[in-house]
């Protein structure tokens, strides 16, 4: 049986993941700022969340095989 997702969808993941860490400081900053960034904040902690729930199931060793 062919693996449900690919190593391009590990990049794709982890890419995604170190961009989310990246808008973490800029969400800091706005917040810093006095902008309202909440909704945006929860959105992209839930993504995150997502996204390493997704890498934990399919690649447990942290690669694709």
């Amino acid at each position: 049986m062919a693996a449900p997702l690919t190593r391009e969808d590990l990049t794709n993941i982890n890419t995604a993941l170190k961009a989310a860490k990246e808008v973490k400081a800029v969400i800091a900053r706005a917040k810093q700022a006095g902008l309202d960034v909440d909704a945006l904040e929860a959105q992209l902690i839930s993504n995150e969340a997502r996204l390493q729930g997704i890498k934990a199931a399919f690649y447990p060793n942290g690669r694709a095989s």
